[in-house]
């Protein structure tokens, strides 16, 4: 998707997020203290997908539907003039016995340097990519929530900064919660409150902000959601910004758990290549948002890759998008 016109004077960057069900890229030109998306693709390949039952080991056709997509974003974005392309994985990745495998796979087919985050460090970009947002920029407090695939941010930021205050990270995310617990298609009773209760075990440290506060969600699950919220307006200039309901969510949960994977592809605004995972991530944004005692959470389309890239082409003092 090109998103912005093309300055053939301006700096270009990129960022590649390598995640446990999706890898997502962002092409971005630097014009004065701001960054302006050009282009965007995310393809959802599953690098996870059965780790918990192979001894947490990448099964090789995940490996090699998540290089074939690497391969492709990388000659993207080079066309595009992207220099550098800085590449990150996250809890797949930090987690996989063999990863030293498939990043050494990465760096001799698609020359690419992933760089594998901590826990931490994908707290902190995730935090930036909305703190430097200007929808958010300017609220006191401000929470950010992460679901991935395989694990579950809660970052709570300092007044009016960049930084952290505090970060509940859990190794729990919609692709390993489906795979733990919600088999059957529909899922059963049984399945669905057994999931209620892992998701609301793993987040229970989670504490309310201590005055109003903001709020916001990144990643696939937090968008597909939004755009199902919206009727199928799935566009990142209608999503962004989107304010979704914890009441509305919970009808969305009714519904998804009411439907065979193949009725739910069926839903508007829902990927059907997350059918099967995001009644899980439903469940975990859910819990989330019970815990911290908010009623609502806004939609941000800019999530992990942004921070990278506030991080790596602009200063630490720029405020703007």
């Amino acid at each position: 998707m090109t998103r912005a016109t093309a300055s053939p004077h301006a700096l270009r960057c990129a960022s590649i997020d390598v995640g446990t069900n999706t890898v997502k890229l962002l092409v971005v030109q630097q014009v004065a203290d701001r960054l302006e998306p050009l282009y965007e693709r995310a393809g959802t390949v599953r690098l996870g997908e059965g780790m918990q039952a192979s001894g947490m080991r990448l099964r090789e056709a995940a490996m090699r539907r998540t290089l074939d997509l690497l391969d492709e974003f990388v000659a993207q974005a080079r066309a595009q003039g992207a220099d550098p392309i800085v590449a990150v994985g996250t809890a797949a990745l930090r987690e996989a016995v063999n990863r030293e495998d498939f990043l050494q796979r990465a760096r001799e087919r698609c020359g690419l340097e992933i760089t594998v985050i901590s826990g931490e460090e994908e707290a902190r970009l995730s935090y930036l990519a909305v703190r430097r947002d200007t929808l958010w920029r300017d609220c006191p407090r401000l929470v950010v929530i992460d679901i991935g695939g395989g694990s579950t941010e809660v970052i709570h930021g300092e007044i009016g900064t960049d930084r952290i205050a505090s970060r509940v990270s859990v190794g729990l995310g919609a692709v390993k919660l489906t795979e733990s617990v919600l088999r059957s298609d529909p899922p059963t009773v049984r399945e669905l409150t057994a999931a209620q209760q892992q998701a609301s075990g793993a987040l229970q440290s989670l504490e309310a902000a201590t005055g109003p506060a903001c709020v916001v969600g990144v990643g696939g699950t937090v968008t597909t959601l939004g755009a199902m919220d919206l009727g199928g307006v799935a566009t990142p200039e209608v999503l962004h910004g989107h304010t979704l309901s914890l009441a509305r969510l919970e009808n969305l949960i009714a519904l998804l758990a009411s439907r065979t994977i193949e009725q739910r592809k069926q839903i508007p605004g829902l990927d059907p290549a997350r059918a099967d995972i995001i009644l899980a991530g439903a469940i975990l944004l859910a819990q989330a948002l019970a815990h911290l005692h908010a009623p609502t959470i806004d939609v941000s389309t800019r999530g992990l890759r942004w921070g990278v890239l506030y991080d790596r082409c602009l200063s630490s003092s720029t405020r703007t998008v």
